[in-house]
């Protein structure tokens, strides 16, 4: 017979059931409130009384000491210091709005010493190279002088960070800030800089690219710069250190009885003359305006409005070839392994024939792997250009570490007679497997030779 209960066990029964389950809830609130405290504990801006502004962040013992306000390779602020800093709500960013390029942008943040023991300031440390701050305290007869980072403020104290803000790089949103590291315990002081800044030039294209040019050719093409404002200016182009071959001219478009213009063309002239290889070089071109503010260059001088055009070509010799070397990279004894260089023609007035070519060592002329190597040639079609395949044979299992050769190629041009190509690689044994044999790089079949230019050598099949 199984026992039964009698209403009012069956009562107690119900509230006791209703207990247990309550006891997950209650645990789960008091966790979420504790998980709340941390959050709000660890939040990046904490809330301060009127009249002050924001930190940047709590100090936490252990963290990095740039946020929590003490200066890297220093002790971090004593958590119970009673030093406080403080300003007007808002002031802390100060926005310049629109702004043309190379102003001078001056700002004086104004805080205060507010607290119950003397403020010390450790460092004023801008983000950017264009932002100057100066740190200036009110001192004992009322007066602002020059502050010397460490030495005590006293409460009541009044503070000042004279900002400056350079433009004269920047182009659309510039903005900057200085971080202030002070013993006020609750992190250091953000003060933020921004401005919409304008070019003060209009440069079309501000790039002239010729892309590839022979060395004896000559090639021309023009920008213009013009003020966005319309301002009427000189402009001077700075043709010091300017590389062989390239040329510039600069003249105005609208020019007044003084000279002066809105708009100006330069015109860039690349070769003959020019040094093969790649030419980059910017044109200084300099205005006789000078930047409001500015503070003197080195040579004594204001500065000016300035911009630059970028001149770019590839120059190209006589004789050209690509790769400009051959590497065979890691390659076991036995391997064949084949390459190919292209040599071309930029001469109309000379045809490029068969070609003699001959593998040397790297420092004399006789090399012991010489004989490990063939060279064919083949002429490319409907081009001034030779196609020439290096095929490695196989290196001795004797060779064990680096090898490096050199591919000589008489061109018999006047300017170029022969051409000498690198060959490097490394030959390590595969512990006993068999030699790897890789298939040739393919080259186009054999077009008629041109008359007087000789016979070809096609490689073997």
């Amino acid at each position: 017979m199984r026992p039964t209960l009698n209403r009012r066990s069956r009562a107690a029964f119900l509230i006791s059931g209703l207990c247990l389950a309550a006891l997950p809830a209650a645990a789960l609130q008091a966790q979420g409130g504790q998980a709340g405290k941390v959050q709000a504990g660890n939040n990046s801006t904490s809330v301060t009384k009127q009249g002050e502004t924001p930190f940047v962040k709590k100090p936490t013992p252990g963290k990095d000491k740039e946020q929590d306000g003490g200066v890297p390779g220093q002790d971090q602020p004593d958590p119970n210091s009673k030093a406080r800093v403080s300003w007007e709500f808002g002031t802390d960013n100060k926005a310049f709005g629109k702004v043309m390029q190379g102003d001078v942008l001056n700002h004086k943040f104004e805080l205060k010493s507010s607290g119950e023991a003397d403020l010390v300031i450790k460092q004023a440390k801008p983000t950017c190279g264009c932002t100057v701050a100066r740190v200036v305290c009110q001192q004992a007869d009322g007066t602002m002088g020059p502050y010397t980072f460490g030495n005590p403020i006293p409460p009541g104290r009044l503070i000042e960070i004279q900002a400056t803000l350079q433009t004269q790089n920047k182009r659309g949103h510039a903005s900057s800030r200085i971080n202030m590291f002070t013993n006020d315990p609750r992190g250091q002081v953000s003060l933020g800089l921004e401005a919409e800044v304008d070019p003060f030039f209009q440069v079309n294209p501000a790039v002239i690219n010729f892309n590839e040019v022979s060395s004896k050719d000559q090639v021309t093409d023009k920008a213009t710069i013009s003020t966005t404002r319309g301002e009427r200016i000189k402009l001077t182009a700075v043709t010091d250190s300017m590389p062989p071959g390239l040329k510039v001219e600069l003249k105005p478009l609208d020019a007044d009885a003084e000279g002066k213009a809105t708009r100006y063309e330069l015109t860039a002239v690349v070769g003959p003359g020019c040094v093969e290889g790649q030419l980059a070089f910017a044109v200084p071109i300099r205005s006789d305006l000078q930047i409001p503010g500015g503070e003197k260059l080195p040579n004594g001088l204001l500065p000016s409005y300035e911009t630059t055009v970028t001149v770019m070509a590839r120059i190209a010799g006589l004789i050209s070839y690509t790769p400009q070397f051959i590497s065979l990279g890691l390659i076991k004894p036995g391997q064949v392994k084949a390459t190919s260089i292209r040599i071309s023609s930029h001469d109309a007035s000379f045809k490029l024939g068969e070609l003699a070519c001959e593998i040397q060592g790297r420092d004399t002329p006789a090399w012991d792997y010489a004989k490990c190597f063939q060279v064919f040639t083949r002429p490319v079609a409907n081009e001034n250009a030779v196609d020439i395949e290096v095929r490695l044979n196989g290196l001795p299992e004797t060779l064990n570490g680096s090898f490096a050769g050199t591919l000589v190629i008489k061109v018999n041009h006047p300017d170029k007679p022969e051409l000498k190509l690198p060959i490097t690689g490394v030959c390590r044994s595969a512990g006993g497997a068999g030699p790897e044999v890789q298939q040739p790089v393919p080259i186009p079949a054999p077009a008629p030779a041109p008359a007087g230019q000789g016979g070809v050598k096609p490689p073997p099949k």
